[in-house]
């Protein structure tokens, strides 16, 4: 499941435009914040084929065994997998929303690759609310568990979603790390891709 996962995400930060930054920090507008909730649960197609391949990998491997081969447990994997992702994000957004925190990654405006790195792992765990105060990132964090913790209610008996969930939980936590590494060295990475000569 993580990999598939990497693999969306990254899918949707290489189409995604530098996030926007800290130092210069706009609050979103209510219509903002649903566009953003929209394309992140719904409408990013890098989520559809990571699905689609998660299901695959999860049927080769039979996990759960209990749900069996064809395409009924197919669409149940892939569902499992597109669940887990509403759920993710409708709690870090909508509890971001309540709150009036910003759900998006901020970009550091400083200079220097070790400087940068810090922001990033930082602001894994930091956001701004609606007056441009610094908090600790509450729905992200929640969000990651949530959706990883709620899906292993419908697995099979022998999974919990407490253990399970938690463990997934904090790997997807791991994982959102990572994501805001490569989100902050974006541009170079989209650079380095022009760059590549043609065969």
């Amino acid at each position: 499941m993580r990999i598939a996962i990497v693999i969306a995400v990254t899918a949707i930060s290489l189409s995604a435009q530098t996030p926007p930054s800290s130092a210069t920090y706009i609050p979103l507008t209510s219509s903002q914040r649903w566009e953003q909730y929209r394309h992140d649960t719904f409408l990013s197609p890098g989520l559809y084929f990571a699905a689609i391949g998660y299901a695959g990998g999860a049927q080769l491997y039979k996990r759960p065994p209990e749900w069996g081969q064809g395409m009924t447990a197919y669409e149940k994997r892939a569902g499992t997998f597109l669940a887990t992702y509403a759920i993710q994000y409708s709690v870090r957004d909508g509890a971001a929303a309540a709150l009036g925190y910003d759900p998006r990654y901020l970009h550091c405006e400083c200079t220097g690759g070790g400087r940068r790195l810090a922001h990033a792992l930082l602001w894994s765990f930091l956001t701004k609310n609606e007056a441009g105060r610094t908090r600790l990132n509450i729905p992200m964090v929640a969000g990651d568990y949530a959706g990883e913790m709620i899906p292993y209610l419908w697995f099979p008996k022998r999974y919990s979603p407490l253990k399970d969930g938690f463990r997934d939980g904090s790997q997807e936590v791991g994982i959102t790390v990572g994501l805001n590494i490569f989100r902050e060295f974006a541009p170079e990475f989209r650079r380095l891709i022009r760059a590549v000569p043609n065969p």
